[in-house]
């Protein structure tokens, strides 16, 4: 499992595929209707994706109604899972998609309106400085404990929940990773990827423990407190108010000497740059 020092051509390779995942969430989210469930949408992503040749995932497609998407009360780790959630006019709406391309992973998600919602409109509007800080964060060498701390202020400034510690293992961000082709490579568990997730719950077990320091997840906790180590990492910040959530995730590049996002060119950052209808599915 690469993690670490990929070549041009691999983050080429990466940056494509994340493009695609891309290309598929606003593909879906253009074809959002009333009465929709949350189940109907992440099975319309698992068909676009299979039709592109995906056959596993790290995590499975994952539609996000209302104020699920804002992670309400003790939302548990799995509750992110589709439900029968019906789609209504003005509805919050968050597509998550974490696919493998020929054994390259990507993780994306994309938040959106369903109608006119003004609670999101801001919102997504206070999303875009998370980016830039969290990267300038990252070229300062601030340990990534503490890159998440202060993220977290910034959230409860703004009177709004922090959501991502609510996600499986209390992530802003983890490892992303290519797999070369082997005979097990394609192997899977409900769609989820066998060695891939085994992996990296077996990296996070032994830092959990203390046995090594090399962790996949960002987040805020102890193993998080070191330099940001070099690799390709998903960075997914997610917060919420009055029951509406907003985040993005999208691959960031850290070398020993520099860190950049993997690519300025995606549906958040082109809704940011102006483009207001590229997000306009309803």
């Amino acid at each position: 499992m690469q993690y670490k020092s990929f070549s041009d051509e691999d983050l080429n390779r990466f940056r494509q595929y994340q493009r695609q995942s891309y290309e598929t969430l606003v593909q879906i989210g253009k074809t959002l209707e009333a009465g929709m469930t949350e189940r109907q949408v992440a099975r319309a992503l698992r068909h676009a994706y299979r039709d592109q040749g995906v056959r596993h995932y790290f995590h499975v497609p994952v539609a996000l109604f209302g104020d699920r998407t804002a992670y309400p009360g003790q939302f548990g780790p799995f509750e992110a899972l589709a439900t029968d959630r019906v789609l209504e006019d003005g509805m919050a709406v968050i597509l998550d998609a974490s696919p493998i391309y020929d054994g390259y992973m990507v993780d994306t998600s994309m938040a959106l309106p369903f109608g006119d919602n003004t609670e999101l409109d801001e919102l997504l509007g206070q999303l875009e400085p998370f980016r830039d800080f969290i990267l300038q964060q990252v070229l300062a060498e601030t340990e990534f404990s503490q890159i998440e701390h202060k993220v977290d202020d910034m959230i409860r400034d703004m009177g709004a929940e922090n959501c991502h510690r609510k996600h499986i293992g209390a992530v802003m961000g983890h490892r992303a990773m290519k797999m070369a082709p082997r005979p097990w490579s394609g192997l899977r568990y409900k769609m989820m990827a066998v060695p891939q997730v085994g992996w990296f719950l077996w990296k996070s077990f032994l830092a959990n423990k203390g046995w090594q320091k090399d962790s996949p997840n960002w987040n805020h906790t102890r193993v998080c407190n070191h330099k940001p180590p070099p690799g390709l990492w998903a960075v997914e910040p997610h917060f919420g108010r009055n029951g509406v959530g907003v985040k993005f995730e999208e691959l960031m590049v850290i070398t020993e000497s520099d860190a950049y996002w993997l690519d300025n060119d995606l549906p958040h950052t082109q809704v940011w740059a102006g483009a207001k209808s590229t997000l306009a599915f309803a």
